[in-house]
């Protein structure tokens, strides 16, 4: 089996170059195996060689590392190296960088679903409003870590108001009120923040999370709420499963696994069932 370990000097809040010694000097003596920057990806030659595509990084990383492996049919494996690590927490992968190799050489092979906004690829999280807010202000500022996401949460809350949108959900029309609006094929923002603990990543459906603004006295429930990995619907909250939604009026801001994009018009977005397999333990 060919391995292809594709790193990010830019995840999280700094690439450490012994990480490719570390794995190099761990990786078993009769395996075939290459590391590459993401971005000299394209020029590596004879992509369709490898067999696993390993993302070292955090979601934006696996995002790409993702999409190549749904372009070329391989398998994907991750070694999560980022801020928040969404989509590895959700499915018990270790930061432990030799704890996560373990599962790359030795893991169990599964298939899960993937999902596209507007044809944009995402494996993990995609959303709107008060998230795409905080994304958006860290693509530009360059933050990272877990205290930069709480800094920026801070600065955004006062002044991000709520939004009305149409929403059609398997043909379903509806107007809601949304601060953050998710469609979760994971479960989780990272931190293990979990904004659709319900999800379920095999079940060919999309969670839709829609959050209310909560009131300054409401915050401390709200984030035990989140990491306590509850789903109810509340308040704060309404919920929906679906495999196919359009969004109306949603504003230009959006997330895709936590990368800021500027998406205009409608959205359609839909899911597709076993797009992708993936290592996990």
């Amino acid at each position: 089996m060919r391995f292809l370990f594709v790193y990010n000097k830019k995840a999280g809040k700094r690439f450490e170059p012994s990480i490719v010694e570390q794995i190099s000097t761990s990786m078993p003596s009769e395996a075939e195996f290459e590391f590459v920057d993401i971005r000299e990806f394209e020029s590596t030659n004879d992509l369709t060689s490898y067999d696993v595509y390993v993302a070292i990084g955090g979601d934006g990383t696996v995002n790409y590392v993702a999409s190549k492996c749904y372009e070329y049919n391989k398998v994907l494996a991750v070694i999560p190296k980022g801020s928040g690590d969404g989509l590895a927490r959700f499915l018990g992968i270790s930061r432990n960088i030799q704890q996560a190799l373990s599962v790359v050489l030795n893991g169990n092979k599964i298939e899960i679903d993937v999902a596209f906004v507007s044809d944009l690829f995402f494996i993990n999280v995609a959303g709107t409003g008060f998230e795409a807010k905080v994304a958006h202000k860290f693509g530009a500022e360059g933050i990272r870590g877990l205290w930069g996401y709480i800094r920026t949460i801070k600065q955004i809350f006062k002044k991000h108001e709520e939004r009305e949108v149409s929403l059609t959900v398997d043909g379903h029309k509806k107007k809601i009120t949304y601060f953050s609006l998710s469609i979760a094929n994971g479960s989780q923002w990272g931190n293990n923040f979990e904004i659709a603990s319900k999800a379920d990543i095999q079940d060919g459906l999309l969670d839709v999370a829609v959050m209310r603004k909560p009131k300054l006295s409401q915050i401390p429930a709200l984030i035990a709420y989140l990491k306590n990995k509850q789903q109810k619907s509340s308040q704060l909250f309404e919920y929906y499963k679906a495999a196919e939604i359009d969004i109306k009026k949603s504003g230009k801001k959006w997330h895709i696994d936590g990368e800021p994009i500027i998406l205009k018009n409608k959205k359609s977005i839909r899911v597709e069932e076993k797009g992708i397999k993936i290592i996990v333990p």
